[in-house]
């Protein structure tokens, strides 16, 4: 390699310093967006564990690592979209239920299922193992929340007294009726809907407001959005590894300052809603 290349990579390599130098500074400008306050848990709703099809990957190792980094207790986890040979994710639900017990207190995990694909047996497997809640996605599994396969498998899990979170938002098609239909079926349930319900919020927000069984998680979610919906039915979420924890901090942040939260509103949204669904993060 000649003198001249080597000065332009060394350059290449200088700038790419000061952006990753940049980056970790705004990073750290992001979380300082959030007061907690004090005796607040922190606990992030929404993480995906393992490879999507898309490429995205998050060890356990690695979500650890971050949530340490952005003082963060616990993190809800399930699996990426990794359905298995069977198309029934019980192997991907394996491998969070095991990284779960290898960081105790540190992820709690929900399990993934098709409802198409024996949903209510994945469900009591999972429970037996230990998992806490269950995660659906529409979109990648190609349902309907209102279809009965979906009404079943919200019905065996909301038997257990477990909460299910919904992808709503991002490529769904229209949701307020859909959900509305399946709180009718399902009264008792309880439904964290993921990135505020973005694409479809007001409709959401209009057809479960009288349901207190419903929360919406800010992964990737909108600010207008958040700020009109009260504190109580809003739980902290990241989307990791899709979404950031600095950026979703700063989402929180700044959507408690629009909104005027007080120091018990931020906490129960940053931990405090979510917690009184499934206990304390150690089992």
């Amino acid at each position: 390699m000649n003198a001249r290349r080597l000065g332009q990579d060394a350059t290449v390599l200088a700038a790419a310093g000061a952006d990753l130098q940049a980056l970790g500074e705004i990073e750290a400008w992001a979380r300082r967006a959030v007061v907690v306050p004090d005796g607040a848990v922190l606990v992030d709703t929404h993480v995906h564990l393992g490879r999507d099809r898309d490429g995205h990957v998050l060890p356990a190792a690695g979500l650890v690592a971050d949530l340490d980094a952005n003082g963060i207790t616990a993190a809800v986890a399930f699996p990426a979209d990794e359905p298995g040979a069977g198309g029934d994710f019980r192997e991907a639900n394996r491998r969070v239920i095991d990284a779960a017990a290898a960081y105790t207190g540190r992820i709690v995990p929900f399990c993934r299922a098709d409802p198409s694909a024996a949903a209510e047996r994945v469900i009591a497997e999972a429970h037996a193992a230990g998992a806490r809640g269950l995660k659906l996605h529409p979109v990648a599994q190609r349902f309907r929340p209102e279809s009965p396969e979906c009404i079943a498998a919200v019905r065996a899990a909301t038997d257990l007294r477990w909460p299910v979170l919904f992808h709503a938002g991002f490529g769904a098609r229209p949701l307020g009726p859909a959900f509305a239909a399946l709180i009718e079926a399902v009264p008792d349930c309880r439904l964290i809907l993921a990135h505020g319900g973005r694409g479809d919020h007001r409709a959401l927000a209009a057809a479960t407001a009288g349901h207190p069984g419903v929360l919406f998680d800010t992964a990737v979610a909108s600010l207008p959005d958040l700020v009109t919906l009260p504190p109580e039915r809003i739980a902290f979420g990241s989307d990791r590894p899709y979404g950031d924890h600095a950026q979703a901090l700063h989402l929180v942040g700044v959507s408690a300052r629009v909104a005027g939260w007080d120091a018990a509103a931020l906490a129960g949204v940053l931990g405090g809603n979510l917690l009184r669904w499934i206990g304390p993060v150690m089992p």
